[in-house]
């Protein structure tokens, strides 16, 4: 493990867990759980834009099963005869799954002649692109051998879903094997390690799960206070909340949303009083010296993230013991914490790690 957290005091805030309820604890769960099949989760990348039809990038649509997006931007590159740094992507997309999305490349693709990757469509564009240059993704997802009675617990789960859930990062990103990783990185760090930002990006997420977890123990997802910083829907701004009863009514219009931490280096704007102090505990419950987290600084600039989502779109029907779950989601929104909400249940859901 690491000097400073042993392995049986590693604290692990994922969904479902101790650290980070359902928001629809209150209500029967359905059950259920993922076959690890990549035909029962298929992901649609919703683009920022899209390509305009001239310029020196050729924007390249690409399905993929069973592959993480690292894995087929390799498998493009090498098939091109270019350096994979070369192609650009706007988000990771899941192994375990049956995917769509962009990516960029500086020439024109070559068929790479694998069967789990297929090309779509080609047009050029004026610019690469890059990481976040997503609106979000479109899901599709079986959710097998749910309760028998699911039909009578579905419809108050779906509407309690739809006002809004927490925005918990899910096992793909935190994990007991991941942390263990990021934990030993940020304490013998090392010159030469694969993905350090997304070792970093760990820990951050894990801090992010402390507090939203405990917001949501306390039955506060859906309130604000005084000190909180807030994120305005429409355009993305932030600002610190210092009329608590206006500000309310605005976020139960759905204007705008509380935030929570992604702690790390060049964090200017911050949330005030009691609900600074909130996330200064969570960042404790990480256990970290103070040489990780200059660690960490350096490979992690601070940033915020909304504390609720709000999935759009949803869909359902049942098939027997089978639910087929449709819905949209922002960037960087989990999907399996969607289906936690709805299932209850996160340990069958664990073969989506690393996705």
């Amino acid at each position: 493990m690491c000097d400073h957290v042993l392995e049986e005091e590693l604290q692990i805030p994922t969904p479902g867990s101790t650290y980070c309820p359902w928001q629809t604890a209150a209500l029967p769960g359905l059950g259920g759980h993922l076959v690890c099949d990549p035909t029962h989760f298929w992901v649609d990348e919703i683009p920022a834009y899209l390509p305009c039809g001239e310029g020196n990038h050729v924007f390249v649509h690409v399905k993929k099963s069973g592959l993480t997006t690292p894995a087929m931007v390799q498998e493009m590159a090498q098939a091109a005869g270019i350096a994979p740094g070369e192609i650009g992507v706007a988000g990771r997309k899941d192994r375990y799954a049956t995917t769509t999305q962009w990516i960029s490349m500086p020439c024109d693709p070559v068929d790479p002649r694998n069967e789990q990757i297929e090309i779509l469509e080609t047009k050029r564009h004026t610019n690469k692109l890059r990481m976040g240059h997503l609106k979000g993704n479109r899901f599709t997802v079986r959710l097998s051998d749910v309760v028998e009675d699911a039909a009578l617990k579905i419809d108050a789960l779906i509407a309690e879903i739809k006002k809004g859930i927490p925005n918990y990062f899910g096992h793909q990103r935190i994990n007991e094997r991941g942390l263990s990783q990021a934990y030993h990185f940020v304490n013998h760090p090392r010159k030469r390690v694969k993905d350090p930002k997304f070792l970093a990006s760990i820990l951050q997420s894990a801090h992010f799960n402390f507090y939203l977890g405990e917001r949501v123990r306390r039955q506060q997802l859906h309130s604000c206070f005084e000190g909180d910083l807030l994120k305005k829907r429409e355009t993305g701004g932030l600002f610190v909340c210092t009329d608590a009863v206006c500000d309310q009514l605005r976020m139960d219009a759905g204007e705008i949303d509380s935030t929570g931490p992604m702690w790390g280096g060049k964090s200017h704007l911050l949330p005030a009083g009691e609900m600074f102090e909130r996330e200064e505990a969570a960042l404790q419950s990480l256990k970290l010296s103070p040489e990780a987290l200059r660690t960490l600084e350096r490979f992690a600039p601070g940033t915020r993230r909304v504390n609720r989502i709000v999935p759009q779109n949803i869909e359902y029907h049942l098939e027997n013991r089978d639910v087929i779950l449709k819905f949209e989601l922002p960037a960087g929104a989990f999907a399996t914490v969607v289906l936690g909400e709805l299932s209850h249940v996160d340990a069958d859901l664990r073969h989506m790690e690393d996705a």
